[in-house]
């Protein structure tokens, strides 16, 4: 519902190399509870050229968790991804472009977390470096588990 978005955060593809399309709202509660049609979502990614949905919220209980999100992407074979650089990274872009949050004038850090709904937690750190007030560079780290191991013979 058109109610439950963040009025100063565009619906936008944003890319650093793989777009997504950023959809900010207001509450956690609704992040969390979000069941997206993949079928639907996979045929407009069709239609605009863009394979995943980034949908995250600063409605965060923790103190060094800027938001949270959740990023579909059925379009090439992920219904949800339990976390990923590729839209955390773009998602600092956009929070510097449209000044959705307090930062340096060259730098702007922050934590997200993406998983929870699915029983796969993670956190990312995202930095992001500012020159004359626009994102010029944005670097994701973090920890990675291994969730299986295989071996195919050729």
């Amino acid at each position: 519902d058109n109610d439950d978005l963040i009025t100063e955060a565009p619906v936008q593809i944003v890319s650093t190399g793989h777009s997504k399309v950023m959809i900010g709202i207001k509450d956690y509660k609704q992040l969390h509870n979000l069941r997206p049609d993949m079928k639907e979502l996979n045929e407009l990614s069709r239609i605009i050229n863009c394979n995943g949905y980034f949908v995250f919220s600063f409605d965060s209980d923790e103190k060094d968790i800027l938001l949270k999100g959740r990023m579909f992407a059925p379009a090439i074979g992920i219904d949800e991804d339990p976390v990923t650089g590729n839209a955390n990274g773009p998602v600092g872009a956009y929070i510097v472009k449209y000044k959705l949050a307090e930062f340096g004038d060259d730098n702007f850090k922050f934590s997200a977390k993406q998983g929870i709904s699915i029983g796969r937690e993670g956190t990312i750190n995202v930095n992001v470096n500012i020159e004359n007030g626009e994102p010029v560079k944005v670097q994701v780290s973090g920890t990675a588990t291994v969730v299986f191991k295989t071996e195919i013979e050729l």
